[in-house]
């Protein structure tokens, strides 16, 4: 894990220390307000000034339809003008939005939100209780194809409780709902008659949609009248579409952006040896995978998927693919970052004589499988390059064939046999394992379905006696990585690179207070950044 102080790094024997703490002490009446995003730091903030940003993720297909977001450039452009009931804070604890409070009985089945007075969408509606029913029900029902679908079957009902607050009554205990909906889907919408406009851009963010052009770039303007005014610095901002990594670092280094996500690994000793750039990193739950659909020959057997993922070499991964800035996967997504990452599991090594013994259970004869990637995350088709020679040492035949970004998420994934990608972090391991490893959940790339993990999934979430639920995960985490079809080499840190002109908070340690829940401060940063 990349040490961001010393700048020491270390691939093995990485710290288990539990990061956050997602849980409630559920037991009588809960109740939880905070007063917006503000995070502490040893420079002040101050408004003014136009800030430019280049980030990736960006597609010529985007929309500013919530249901269809994917990437880092649509969740930061939705997440300025827009705002969810409750948030991730920068320490990564819930924080107020929408909801100015909330509170549930002693058994979680029903969550009251009581919906902040006098705030107005940037087309001048009030902001009411029907927004809030009919922004939620926009991702529910049979017929939604929302990546948010999965997250929300827990819900039975939503109602109005007078004119100032929206009840939440789930189908079983959930001791973690309000993170529910802090998922990048989640936005509220102005709304009428239970239909929501997404169209216009309307929304209670901070900052007013000038232009949109999807896969280039969005204008934004400060709003006056933002109902916290705790966030939104800057008085314009343009968020450039630049999704070559090599290119938004060179943005970055001739002043011609202020920000940029995802910096080029290969490169980073460059960034860190220019005076002018800090390199701003949080241990993360980013995790690399191959996805390898386990409802499609020859992906269906399991001695082929366990060759695959003995084929890896995890520690040259972290090594030479993430620079450090990382630490050893274990084909399941709870990373060290993770409050039940089950640290007692010992992650696979690379072994020929394993991957030989398992491709002759499953009867592989050298048939060559076809790998397609793109370089969705910055070195991903040198990622794949090392893992075809390592795997080829091995016996396994792997033919790469690269597509090109733009269109990916349409054309590839939840379609291709056998992929090449990543998975953008969840605050907590039910957000994460619900989206998909499900067997319901839409975004099950892996078609993988185990009754088993199901219950155990959904048994996790109900669970208010923490040994029991930390058990339940890790016989979770055993089946993802004994059964599942995600080869995990490793869990990415987040890694942005900034102009030292702009301040990015720190806590009273001096260590960077972002949120590790996506990239990009948790893809808040336009709200919470600012100029020096």
């Amino acid at each position: 894990m990349k040490n961001e102080n010393s700048g020491s790094r270390a691939v093995s024997g990485v710290s288990r220390r539990t990061l956050i703490k997602t849980g409630f002490a559920v037991g009588g009446l809960l109740a939880l307000e905070r007063a917006g995003w503000a995070a502490g730091t040893s420079v002040a903030p101050k408004r003014g000034g136009h800030f430019r940003a280049g980030v990736g993720g960006a597609n010529t297909g985007d929309s500013l339809d919530p249901s269809t977001f994917t990437d880092t450039f649509i969740i930061s452009l939705a997440f300025a003008i827009r705002d969810n009931l409750v948030a991730v804070g920068a320490d990564n604890n819930l924080e107020a939005g929408l909801a100015e409070s909330w509170e549930t009985g002693k058994n979680a089945t029903e969550w009251t939100f009581k919906i902040r007075r006098g705030v107005r969408f940037s087309n001048g509606k009030s902001l009411t209780t029907d927004d809030v029913i009919a922004s939620i029900h926009y991702h529910r029902g049979e017929k939604s194809k929302s990546g948010a679908a999965s997250l929300l079957e827990r819900v039975k009902d939503i109602s109005a409780v007078g004119d100032d607050a929206v009840k939440f009554t789930l189908k079983f205990a959930d001791v973690d709902f309000p993170f529910v909906l802090t998922d990048y889907h989640l936005n509220i919408l102005p709304s009428a008659d239970g239909s929501v406009d997404w169209k216009s851009g309307a929304g209670t963010g901070p900052y007013k949609l000038e232009s949109f052009e999807p896969g280039v770039s969005a204008k934004l303007s400060r709003s006056a009248e933002h109902w916290n005014s705790a966030v939104g610095f800057f008085d314009s901002i343009e968020l450039i579409a630049i999704n070559d990594a090599a290119t938004r670092q060179n943005a970055l280094i001739y002043g011609e952006v202020d920000a940029i996500s995802k910096p080029d690994l290969k490169l980073i000793s460059f960034l860190e040896r220019n005076k002018d750039i800090q390199i701003v990193d949080v241990p993360g739950r980013i995790w690399h995978c191959g996805i390898m659909r386990t409802d499609v020959a020859p992906f269906d057997n399991n001695d082929l998927r366990l060759a695959l993922k003995y084929s890896i070499d995890r520690d040259q991964y972290v090594k030479k693919v993430l620079k450090g800035y990382g630490t050893i996967g274990n084909d399941n997504p709870l990373g060290p970052a993770y409050r039940f990452h089950a640290d007692d599991i010992t992650p696979r090594e690379y072994d020929t004589d394993k991957v030989k013994f398992h491709l002759n259970k499953a009867g592989y004869h050298k048939e060559e499988l076809k790998l397609i990637t793109a370089e969705l995350f910055p070195g991903q088709n040198s990622a794949v390059e090392l893992y075809q020679q390592e795997a080829e040492k091995a016996g396994v035949n792997i033919k790469i064939e690269t597509r090109p970004t733009d269109g990916f998420f349409t054309d590839v994934w939840l379609k291709e046999p056998f992929q090449w990608g990543w998975w953008g972090p969840r605050i907590t391991e039910d957000l994460m394992l619900s989206l998909t490893f499900l067997s319901t959940a839409p975004w099950n790339d892996a078609k993988f379905k185990s009754p088993r993990l199901d219950q155990l999934i959904n048994g996790a979430r109900a669970e208010l006696d923490e040994a029991k639920r930390r058990e339940m995960y890790r016989e979770a985490q055993l089946i993802i990585s004994n059964e599942g079809g995600h080869i995990v080499p490793a869990n990415a840190n987040l890694v942005q690179a900034v102009n030292k002109k702009v301040v990015v908070p720190r806590d009273e340690s001096g260590k960077w207070k972002i949120s590790a829940s996506w990239e990009m401060d948790g893809g808040y940063f336009l709200k919470r950044w600012s100029f020096a």
